[in-house]
């Protein structure tokens, strides 16, 4: 009889345990995938926007809670993982380039960073200050993006190129007549190269200037991770360190601050 009722206190206790077990993994931290693509987000884990990743989300620098994969294996774990959340996106941009059909079953954290898109041209070169400045040249842009779309300009020739370092050495050899890149990512590209950074007009913006944040799948969890996310940047903000922060690699923080 006490051995009945022992198999049957083993079978209650291992119950409780795999329940518990259970909860704590759906109401665990989220995972955050960083979509490595080159010399500013690497898969090695160097690179701005890692650095950037570790400063926001504190003592959240586990290998098993930012994790950094090539692109497409970072978006299908996001998209795998009921849990997930994606870096540096926002839902505006995933739903325009396509990444997801819409947003209502994503949240996402507050602005953390600025990235102006710029237009650049090789040395010598005119700026273009305007999209019909742009009709009639050859233009390279980050493959995968929505930029022929998003820029209002007739006939450019517009040239995919699906690294970041090589859209860099295109314009410096002038292959291409001109290159639309994100900043702060071209500053530390073409200092990666050993070039000083090409003229461009910082007045003109061919696209919004979008908002980097960190985006989720709307579950208990995650609503919970980006309310303590959101109290953090608006106190780094407050107190000046995100500030310092992006001044620290020789970035002039006002305009990056979101």
């Amino acid at each position: 009889m006490r051995s009945g009722l022992a198999f049957i206190f083993s079978c209650f206790a291992s119950l409780l345990i795999a329940s518990e077990a259970k909860a704590h993994h759906e109401m665990g931290t989220p995972h955050v995938y960083a979509t490595g693509w080159g010399v500013t987000l690497g898969d090695d884990g160097h690179g701005f926007y890692n650095d950037f990743a570790h400063f926001v989300l504190g003592d959240r620098k586990n290998a098993d809670e930012y994790i950094v994969l090539p692109y497409r294996r970072a978006m299908r774990s996001f998209e795998t993982d009921a849990n997930g959340c994606v870096y540096p996106k926002s839902i505006d941009a995933l739903v325009r380039s396509n990444s997801m059909a819409d947003g209502d079953s994503y949240i996402e954290s507050k602005a953390l960073l600025r990235s102006p898109i710029r237009v650049f041209t090789p040395e010598g070169h005119r700026v273009i200050t305007s999209d019909s400045e742009l009709a009639g040249l050859r233009v390279a842009y980050a493959l995968g993006s929505r930029i022929p779309k998003s820029v209002k300009a007739e006939g450019v020739d517009f040239i995919a190129v699906a690294d970041e370092v090589n859209k860099a050495k295109i314009l410096s050899s002038g292959t291409v007549d001109a290159m639309i890149a994100n900043m702060p990512d071209a500053f530390f590209v073409f200092q990666s190269i050993g070039k000083d950074m090409p003229p461009f007009d910082p007045d003109y913006d061919p696209v919004p200037v979008p908002r980097i944040r960190i985006v989720c799948h709307d579950t208990g969890a995650t609503r919970a991770f980006i309310l303590r996310l959101n109290e953090r940047i608006d106190a780094l903000i407050q107190s000046g360190d995100l500030a310092r922060f992006i001044e620290s690699y020789d970035l002039p923080a006002g305009e990056y601050l979101p």
